[in-house]
């Protein structure tokens, strides 16, 4: 049923104000083929920084757990074109998760489509699970979860590489699904770069001073955090609870 399909996305830390624009890209696609649409766009700010990009696997797992059959997350700065069709034209039998390739033709988290399946669980949670593990060189992206993704995603038999026009982050010329403007080739715009730029440093100052003033390892920290605003936005949002 095509109402147990959730569009998901995570705007925080200004970007709800910064990409109002291609959340609503996300609304109308959603709209096109009854799929249910929610944008966390609260808490406004995130104590996790810009590590709060790990909030899409927790979210996902929950949401899948409460009996979403799909789950498409879309990152903030992605805009999904009118002519982007129905997911189940990507559906493989016996596969599981879904991801193109980007720029530097690793797989690129910022479109993730999975699928409810015992394995999609055990998936996420192992990632999860990793998050202040040290990953290989080859796989490494600096922040975030993407390098884990990455390192997580080699070999697996239930995960499909998507065309290139589903999460589409270098190619201008491309008739896309959906456009990344993302860290790379796509993100030109001097406002903009300046903005991410500030928010990078802005999330190192709070979590160096977090830290100095609890006294705590960050590990030990941002663990708690993440758990902690996973279920505050669970509170927050009803609609990533499948009824």
């Amino acid at each position: 049923m095509q109402h147990k399909t959730l569009i998901l996305s995570i705007a925080l830390n200004g970007y709800q104000w910064m990409y109002q624009r291609e959340l609503k890209s996300h609304r109308r696609y959603a709209q096109k083929y009854g799929y249910v649409h929610q944008a966390v766009t609260r808490p406004f700010v995130s104590a996790l920084g810009v590590e709060c990009c790990w909030l899409k696997l927790t979210l996902m797992r929950a949401a899948l757990l409460s009996g979403y059959e799909n789950v498409l997350f879309l990152d903030a700065d992605t805009m999904v074109n009118e002519n982007c069709p129905d997911l189940t034209d990507v559906f493989q039998t016996g596969k599981y998760l879904y991801m193109a390739k980007g720029y530097s033709n690793r797989f690129n988290s910022g479109v993730l489509l999975a699928r409810n399946n015992v394995k999609t669980i055990e998936w996420l949670t192992q990632v999860i699970d990793a998050q202040f593990d040290k990953v290989q060189s080859e796989n490494d992206v600096g922040w975030g979860e993407n390098g884990h993704v990455i390192e997580f995603s080699k070999e697996v038999p239930f995960i499909v590489e998507l065309e290139q026009k589903w999460n589409n982050t270098f190619d201008y010329q491309l008739t896309d699904y959906i456009r990344h403007r993302n860290c790379g080739p796509m993100r030109t715009g001097f406002l903009n770069n300046f903005f991410h730029k500030v928010v990078f440093f802005l999330s190192a100052r709070l979590s160096a001073f977090g830290n100095k003033n609890r006294g705590i390892l960050s590990k030990e920290l941002d663990e708690d955090i993440l758990s902690r605003e996973t279920n505050v936005i669970l509170s927050i949002y009803p609609k990533l609870a499948c009824l």
